[in-house]
């Protein structure tokens, strides 16, 4: 059995040692933060990786610790793992906007520097989307492709150059659109729900994990929501009444009392393993 499988590595991070790889989500950072303040407690521990500098770099969890941040909590409780594990990979999201139309974000992404829009067929989407080959990939409302080719054509796609432009594609919905995150399997089968009216897609080549480490050495942040991590032995339902970190005077005793608190779970067997794949309905 591993040391993951015994009990997760929980901890009680300063919210201002936390290094943040992507923008939050502003509406799901309102939402959290209101339910925090209702409830004043938090159910999942977002997920962190120590650096060099001692700082956590941030996996999973952007929004909750923005809504931490916000509410003036002097820590967060986080689980670390080693991001430098296989075990542990980068994955990507994709955007479904439930509002797209209405933005016109073809000609939006066409006025964009260095950025040229051209028609691109279903069958390509693998390829320029693995071979980052574009910036991104609009789906209209009529399921039309329309690829973000670097300009002019031919022109090579640096990191930075990449995520200076996603932080313009995203920019012209973000906070204006609904959108929901989503995953596809195969680029060839679009979920149907954008043959909705108003529904559009937004398509995105993933990155790797060396890059993001490079960007968050640099501190340059990543657009919101088109990062996601699979990570084992992800600890959830932690459960943890929060007015500790208000009520004790510093962060010894309250490192201490959350220190307490794991110990407790594990004394009453409450830490369990599961290797199942599950679904879990949450924030």
């Amino acid at each position: 059995m591993s040391s993951t499988e015994l009990r997760p590595d929980l901890r009680l991070a300063p919210t201002g040692r936390i290094r943040f790889h992507e923008h939050p989500e502003r509406r799901r950072t309102e939402r959290l933060m209101a339910r925090i303040r209702q409830e004043a407690q938090l159910r999942n521990p977002p997920i962190v990786a120590e650096m060099p500098s001692g700082d956590f770099l941030l996996l999973d969890g952007a929004n909750r610790v923005s809504a931490f941040a916000a509410l003036d909590y002097s820590h967060v409780p986080v689980q670390v793992v080693d991001y430098g594990h296989e075990s542990i990979q980068l994955k990507g999201w994709h955007h479904l906007l439930l509002d797209g139309r209405a933005l016109g974000l073809r000609q939006v992404y066409g006025a964009l520097p260095g950025v040229t829009v051209r028609a691109a067929r279903r069958e390509q989407l693998t390829q320029l989307l693995e071979f980052r080959q574009v910036f991104a990939v609009l789906v209209d409302e009529a399921a039309q492709c329309w690829g973000l080719f670097p300009s002019p054509e031919g022109a090579g796609i640096d990191i930075h150059r990449r995520i200076a432009t996603l932080n313009g594609v995203i920019d012209a919905y973000e906070g204006q659109s609904k959108l929901e995150r989503i995953k596809l399997a195969d680029y060839t089968q679009l979920p149907q729900v954008i043959r909705g009216v108003d529904h559009q897609v937004a398509l995105f080549p993933v990155l790797t994990k060396e890059e993001l480490l490079l960007l968050a050495m640099e501190r340059v942040m990543i657009p919101t929501g088109i990062t996601r991590h699979l990570i084992p032995g992800r600890a959830l339902a932690i459960n943890l009444d929060l007015a500790f970190l208000t009520a004790l005077p510093d962060e010894a005793a309250k490192v201490n009392h959350f220190n307490g608190y794991v110990n407790q779970l594990e004394l009453e067997g409450r830490i369990r393993f599961y290797e199942e794949s599950v679904f879990i309905m949450n924030e």
